[in-house]
């Protein structure tokens, strides 16, 4: 191999490298983005179940008199 071909191969070795890690950046962000999406909602859904849980178990109170206020 001559010297050119050499600097040639590793050009494409490096290039190749930094290919992969690119692209490997965009999807461990993509795989990050989704986790993130799925803890929010489920943190949502959760919050929402338990607040429908603590209405019903605990129903608020029926204000009749005026004492009842203070």
């Amino acid at each position: 191999m001559r010297g050119s071909e050499v600097k040639g191969a590793v050009a494409f070795v490096i290039f190749l490298a930094l290919t992969v890690l690119f692209l490997l950046g965009f999807l461990l962000f993509a795989v990050v983005l989704i986790v993130v999406g799925l803890l929010v909602f489920l943190g949502f859904y959760v919050y929402i179940r338990l607040k429908l849980w603590w209405i019903s178990r605990y129903p608020p109170k029926e204000l009749e008199r005026p004492e009842d206020y203070f």
